[in-house]
Formats: C-alpha cells, sequence, structure tokens
C-alpha cells in the first residue's frame, strides 16, 4: 500500500464509532474498534344340501395343479431422512473479540491487543465465568471477529476495502483452524465499501473460508459507500432488506449444499433505525422486508458507543420482536477505553455483565428487555 493510502487508512480507523451516540457525525469512520353404533344382527345360518358320493367308474385322477411362480418383489430404496441442521447460536452465548487481528495495530479494535489465541483465552476466560452468572446457564463460546473487509479511502478502481487476505495473511491457518481446534468460532466482517453483501458472501465462498463449520460472517452497514462518494461513513451508509436476504441465501444454500451440520451466523451491526429515529440514517432500508432462512441464524446488534442508558434504549428499540418478528438474535457492542486511539472513544461506563443480561437497571427502570445472544467487545 501507497504511504499516503497508509496514512489515509490510520486515520480512518479511529473514529467513527462516535456517530451512534456522539455529535462527532463528520469524522471519517470508525473501526474498532426465539349415534349410538346400530346392534349387529346374526347371519342366517346356511342350509346345506346333501351332496351324493360318487361311484368309482365316475371318478378321474385330476390332474395336478401347477405351483405358481412367485413374482419378484421390487425392492425399495429406503428414503433418507434428512439431516438435521443444527443452530450455531440457540442455547449459547458468543462473545466475540472484535478487530482487524493480532497485532494488527493498538487502534484496530480489541483484538489486536492479542499476541496470539493464548492471549486472547486469558483475557475471556474470566469474562465466560462472569457471564454465565447472569445469563441463564448457557454456554458461553469465544470467538474471534476479525476485520475482515477494511474500508480505506477510494481509489480509481477499486470497492474502498482492504482484504485481510489482500495484507498477506493465511486466514485459515492464522485464525481458522487454531479457532476450531480449541472448539471457537470465527467471523470474516466486512464493512462493505462500494461492494454488497451478496458479493461479500460469494467472495468468502470463493476463498473455501465458508467450507469451514466455525467460520461466519457479518456487514457494517455504516461504511456503505453512496454513489459519487469516496469517503466510507461519510456520510453514514445504509444497505436494504434485499441485500441483507440475498447474503442470507447464498448462505442458506451453502450449508444445503455442502451438508454442515450447522447454521451459518449473519451479523448485521446497526445504531440507526426507524424506531429509533434520533437522526442517525435508517442503516436498514424496508427492514420489516427481512426474511429468514432455515441454514441460517440472523443477528442484528446494536452498535455504537455511548452512556448505558442510551445503549440499552437502542439495543430494546432496534431488537423489537413486536415491531419486527423475524428477530430471532440479538447483539450488542460494549466498547472498551483503548489507550492507544487518541480520541478515547469508549463508553462511558462500560456496562457491567449483570446490566448486559438484565439482571440490573443502568438507570432508573432502565433495563435490557431481551438478554443478548451475541456480545461484541471492540
Amino acid at each position: 500500500m501507497r504511504p499516503k493510502t497508509l496514512l489515509a487508512l490510520l486515520g480512518v480507523l479511529v473514529v467513527v464509532a462516535a456517530l451512534a451516540f456522539s455529535p462527532l457525525q463528520n469524522i471519517f469512520a470508525r473501526q474498532l474498534a426465539r349415534g349410538p353404533q346400530a346392534a349387529v344382527q346374526p347371519l342366517p345360518a346356511e342350509t346345506v344340501l346333501p351332496v351324493a358320493t360318487p361311484t368309482t367308474a365316475a371318478r378321474s385322477t385330476p390332474a395336478p395343479t401347477p405351483t405358481p411362480t412367485p413374482e419378484p418383489t421390487a425392492t425399495v430404496a429406503p428414503t433418507a431422512t434428512p439431516a438435521i441442521v443444527r443452530s450455531a447460536l440457540a442455547g449459547r452465548t458468543w462473545l466475540t473479540i472484535y478487530g482487524r487481528g493480532f497485532e494488527a495495530g493498538p487502534i484496530l479494535g480489541r483484538l489486536a491487543n492479542y499476541k496470539n489465541l493464548d492471549d486472547m483465552a486469558a483475557e475471556v476466560g474470566p469474562w465466560m465465568q462472569e457471564i454465565k452468572k447472569y445469563n441463564g446457564g448457557k454456554e458461553v463460546v469465544p470467538v474471534i471477529h476479525l476485520i475482515y473487509g477494511m474500508a480505506t479511502p477510494c481509489e480509481a478502481d477499486g470497492n474502498c476495502l482492504f482484504y485481510l487476505d489482500s495484507a498477506g495473511v493465511d486466514v485459515v491457518e492464522t485464525y481458522i483452524k487454531p479457532a476450531a481446534a480449541r472448539g471457537w468460532q470465527v467471523i470474516l466482517d466486512t464493512q462493505i465499501g462500494k461492494s454488497t453483501p451478496e458479493l461479500e458472501v460469494e467472495r468468502m465462498i470463493k476463498k473455501g473460508y465458508l467450507d469451514y463449520p466455525n467460520v461466519h460472517v457479518a456487514f457494517d452497514p455504516e461504511f456503505h459507500v453512496y454513489p459519487g462518494e469516496d469517503l466510507p461513513g461519510i456520510p453514514i451508509g445504509q444497505v436494504d432488506s434485499s441485500d441483507i436476504n440475498a447474503a442470507q441465501k447464498m448462505l442458506n444454500d451453502l450449508v444445503a449444499e455442502k451438508h454442515l451440520a450447522a447454521k451459518k451466523v449473519l451479523i448485521v451491526h446497526q445504531f440507526g433505525d426507524p424506531e429509533v429515529n434520533d437522526g442517525n440514517p435508517f442503516m436498514i432500508t424496508d427492514k420489516k422486508a427481512t426474511k429468514t432462512y432455515d441454514n441460517v441464524d440472523l443477528v442484528f446488534d446494536a452498535d455504537g458507543f455511548g452512556g448505558p442508558v442510551s445503549k440499552v434504549h437502542k439495543y430494546d428499540l432496534m431488537t423489537n420482536a413486536e415491531v419486527y418478528p423475524f428477530i430471532k438474535f440479538r447483539g450488542i457492542k460494549l466498547f472498551f477505553f483503548n489507550p492507544h486511539e487518541e480520541r478515547h472513544h469508549g463508553d462511558t461506563p462500560v456496562m457491567t455483565w449483570a446490566q448486559v443480561f438484565g439482571k440490573e437497571d443502568v438507570g432508573t427502570n432502565v433495563r435490557m428487555n431481551t438478554m443478548p445472544d451475541v456480545v461484541v467487545i471492540a
């Protein structure tokens, strides 16, 4: 990457998360980053007529009756019982650690603070124990949440995305296989740029990443670039429900074709919604037309940083099943303080685990109405 582009990229990575809860609406980008029966009459006795005994002369030896050869019975092949594709999320809480990758740079999300999976395990272990106190005893699953397609300033012929594998990272050997060996999951998150959700899923399929049962997908509409624009996140981006449905169908078909045992998870981040209507663009247009698919666990994640009251308010509105009856799984993103990020964007304060899972109020009679299935640490 050219030095000029690299500098521009680093500028993108630090600030756009402010768009959800702060007045910094013109900052370039954020990179953090369910009737009675009738009586039966007896039949009349049959009258039997006497039969004359034939004389010997009249008798003859009957010809033997040939034994018929039985017709062969056709063999009917047994009907195969369809394999049951289990949900990847039902009965579980996913704890996802978000970022560009291990040691990718201190401002590029919480994940970048770790050198490897051991480092990550050391920090998330205690969090997992705390979460189990409040999530109803569900299994807690660690997840590597990679910014796979990172939004960058647009160049002439590009889609404004810098892919992790284009940077020389072996995604399979560095993240997917080691995570699978530990029973962990991996999310490939793309910030869309000038691309589309369908094209991004197609790219991941062609790369072979989604053949692995522990690999899933996320989209960040915030960084979808409008026609004629060249800065991801300015203005705040949108995708349509038809875009989400197209991506889901590709994932649904892949699970069926590859006979995968578990559904694919698709996470969609958002902080702008008609139910919130706080001045931010509605990041999913025609959201009520969103479909569900048998082989996909669809998650809507309440993104953006701020105080606990505003975060819970947005979460409850954006994931309200009375308004959006197709929503079964929910997520919330928590922004921890990052000493390396000069503007020090983060939640003020970060919600406690008891608050995250609706066991304690965050303000007077304000609490999470439904506990999240996914918690994203940025």
